[in-house]
């Protein structure tokens, strides 16, 4: 068995390619279709170009970036908010809102397919015969893709026909005109020409509706949106597409929309803004107004004129401390103001129109949280109900994250309320000082502080009300447009040279795969190599298949290819039968069909041509077929008889001079009821041994092993045994069956015959024409 595995495990690369080059016309037609399929492709398939764009993302300066930023900015503990994000950007450019708004502008959930003949078909763009009108509302909600088959014939005679994405028909109509209303099970919709549309000329077109939703995700599966480095604040848009114009229409409003959005959220964010800002003058107002007032009543009451120059000596001295002082008030009333705009209900769901980066990043970064929530909150009302569940979750962000400002603003106001506290205890020590300042001065700095605060205040309100109108007025952008859609020149695909290589290779690997499958899962053995490969028996020849229909085909005299053959297996036998004494030879096969009868009269008359005596003995008693084979007459009495009865002789059951002098033959007889006794009996052994006294060859037409054990019995008088199997007929299973037999000594001396095979190839030298003669 391990000669067999080595057999099995080397490979024969001239054998192989001997015989792979026999099926010389399977490559040839391989290769020609796998060419002509690989260039009806190439001329078939419409070049894919790459479409680019590149946008800029403008970072925030500052200015635009809203009043708290402007405000919190002139104090000491004011900091500036970041600019938006590149990355955050990316994401909103490559949002599905997006997509679906270009798709929604360019129709692209409808797809318009003009077929001209059976290989070519048109994606139309904006060049189609027949469109169709959507009712409003159906493509916002619509779950399928329905397809419209349309066919005008040269008459006019229109058939439309619509299925759904399981090629389900849901509707169909016909007529003679346009428009044509078809009614379906997912609305009513109307078909009308257009301006493409040819009269008296037959027209097949496909009309693909969608969805807008599912459009916009399969248009985002193809569009790459990304960042060209780390550190850069550019953004690519590339698109593989077939139609340049429709791709580079996708890109310019992919990035158009984009930029309208930032527009109106920078607009939303100024308007509130400029309401804010309006609220705050208006009460600072009148603040400043009241302040004034007691700055009047007070210098009337106390007959005061110019009570700064009075105290010019002391200001100077204290001016210094008093800017420091006004600040933290200052500071005080504007984080006053921040809380007091939170904890009012009516400004649940406003921006916050102070920054809070007052001494931490953390409480700046809080609060443009949660400005950026509001915003949020915002652009989903929009398309959103305020009861619906994606308000309501960020409803509750909201109302969390506000509760978090107003404890960081409320912890900031405590920080300069202890500030002020502790300079307003400085100011009292600092006034004590001055014995000789009046009570009504330090009584009218109080009230002169408070009237300086509330006018810095209207001032600064009034220059941030006239920033944010200018921000209303200039829409900018945040996008500028670098690179606007361009293709690049040479497509990407198809690669005509790649392609064509490709069938070539295809070509030749297909009919390699193909005959390698076709050995791997046949169950047969076809050729000597193959069984070679699955035993180590010694295999004595071939018989070539011949058309003729008699029983013996070797006669004397014949040199035919066939006779040849069996006079080599004459030969071979002979280093089989090396003693003198080894005259029976053992005849079987796997099942019947694999020419068992034939080979055992063949090889007999090949024998006996040699002036040899030969006998053939019939012992397949079970289903004996030999005497039907050699269309022998009297069938009545044979070898069963002879064993079943003492008195039957052994020359009443042997046929002499039927097919030659020198070659008897005794049949089977009737079939017995016990025929494993028979076979068995010492009548049997007896016989074979007054055989070998008068012939030199005894052949025994045995029963298959595959279908009866039979022949084991026959094994004791059996010197060797010549095993019968069938190109493309007997099994591989059956040889490794026989392999078990010969290695625990079933039979003796088992060599291998293959019949049906075409060795004739293999034996010219002017046989067969000899044959022919």
């Amino acid at each position: 068995m391990n000669t067999i595995e080595q057999n099995n495990n080397s490979v024969d690369i001239a054998s192989l390619i001997k015989k792979y080059i026999k099926y010389w016309y399977l490559f040839a037609i391989s290769i020609i279709v796998c060419f002509i399929l690989a260039y009806a492709y190439v001329k078939i398939s419409k070049p894919v170009y790459v479409i680019k764009a590149n946008l800029l993302i403008k970072q925030d300066d500052g200015k635009s970036g809203g009043i708290q930023s402007a405000m919190l900015k002139n104090f000491s503990f004011g900091g500036m908010l970041s600019g938006g994000d590149v990355d955050d950007e990316l994401y909103i450019v490559s949002s599905h809102s997006v997509f679906k708004e270009a798709i929604k502008k360019l129709n692209l959930n409808k797809k318009y397919i003009v077929r001209k003949n059976i290989l070519k078909k048109i994606d139309a763009y904006d060049n189609y015969p027949v469109k169709i009108d959507v009712p409003a509302g159906i493509e916002d909600t619509l779950s399928t893709t329905l397809k419209f088959k349309i066919k005008v014939s040269e008459k006019g005679e229109i058939r439309v026909k619509v299925l759904n994405d399981k090629d389900k028909k849901v509707g169909e109509t016909s007529s003679q005109n346009f428009p044509i209303t078809i009614h379906t099970d997912y609305g009513n919709y109307t078909l009308n020409k257009t301006k493409d549309f040819l009269s008296g000329k037959k027209i097949n077109t496909t009309i693909y509706l969608s969805g807008y939703d599912a459009v916009a995700e399969n248009w985002s599966k193809s569009i790459s949106i990304g960042k060209i480095d780390k550190k850069s604040n550019m953004i690519a848009l590339s698109l593989k597409e077939t139609n340049i114009p429709r791709g580079k229409d996708i890109l310019n409003n992919i990035i158009d929309i984009y930029n309208k959005q930032g527009i109106i959220d920078k607009n939303l964010e100024a308007q509130n803004t400029a309401k804010f800002i309006e609220e705050r003058i208006s009460l600072i107002q009148k603040e400043l107004f009241e302040a004034e007032q007691e700055v009047e009543k007070y210098k009337k009451e106390n007959n005061l004129t110019d009570i700064e120059t009075e105290a010019k000596i002391i200001l100077e001295q204290n001016g210094d401390f008093k800017s420091k002082l006004i600040e933290t008030e200052t500071q005080y009333q504007i984080v006053g103001l921040i809380e007091s705009f939170l904890k009012n209900p009516n400004n649940k769901y406003s921006l916050v129109p102070f920054s809070t980066t007052l001494s931490e990043q953390s409480s700046s970064e809080v609060v443009q949280k949660y400005n950026e929530l509001i915003l949020e909150r915002m652009k989903l009302l929009r398309t959103a109900k305020e009861n619906s569940p994606t308000v309501q979750l960020i409803n509750s962000q909201i109302d969390a994250t506000r509760n978090n400002v107003i404890n960081t603003i409320t912890n900031i106001k405590q920080s300069v309320g202890i500030a002020l506290k502790d300079l307003k205890a400085q100011e009292n020590k600092f006034l004590s000082r001055i014995k000789g300042m009046p009570t009504q001065e330090r009584e009218f700095i109080n009230i002169k502080r408070q009237q300086v605060i509330k006018e810095e205040l209207y001032l600064f309100l009034l220059q941030k009300k006239e920033e944010n109108a200018l921000t209303l007025a200039v829409t900018t952008p945040k996008g500028q447009i670098v690179d606007a859609a361009y293709n690049l020149n040479k497509p990407v695909s198809p690669q005509k040279t790649i392609i064509l290589f490709i069938g070539l290779l295809l070509g030749v690997i297909i009919p390699i795969l193909y005959l390698y499958l076709k050995e791997v899962l046949n169950t047969k053995f076809s050729t000597k190599q193959e069984l070679e490969n699955i035993t180590s028996i010694p295999i004595l020849g071939e018989i070539c298949e011949t058309k003729s229909k008699a029983p013996l085909v070797v006669k004397e005299g014949d040199t035919s290819p066939i006779v040849e053959l069996f006079r080599l297996i004459r030969t071979n036998i002979q280093f089989i039968l090396n003693n003198k004494n080894e005259k029976v030879i053992l005849i079987t096969s796997s099942i019947s069909g694999e020419g068992k009868s034939f080979f055992s009269c063949n090889f007999g008359m090949s024998l006996a041509l040699m002036n040899k005596k030969v006998i053939l003995v019939g012992l397949d008693i079970r289903s004996p077929k030999l005497a039907e084979y050699l269309n022998i007459k009297n069938k009545n009495i044979g070898l069963t008889n002879y064993l079943a009865s003492e008195n039957v002789e052994i020359k009443d059951i042997i046929i002499t001079n039927e097919l030659h002098n020198n070659f008897d033959i005794i049949i089977s007889g009737p079939v017995p009821p016990n025929p494993a006794e028979l076979l068995l009996s010492d009548r049997l052994d007896m016989l074979f041994e007054r055989l070998k006294e008068k012939y030199d060859y005894i052949l025994i037409d045995s029963a298959p092993v595959g279908l009866v054990s039979d022949t084991f019995c026959l094994n004791r008088i059996a010197d060797s045994t010549i095993y019968i199997c069938r190109a493309n007929y007997t099994e591989k299973d059956n040889i490794k069956y026989l392999n078990q037999l010969v290695s625990n000594n079933r039979l003796k001396k088992v060599s291998l015959v293959i019949n049906g095979t075409n060795a004739k190839q293999g034996y010219g030298y002017g046989y067969g024409h000899q044959g022919k003669k």
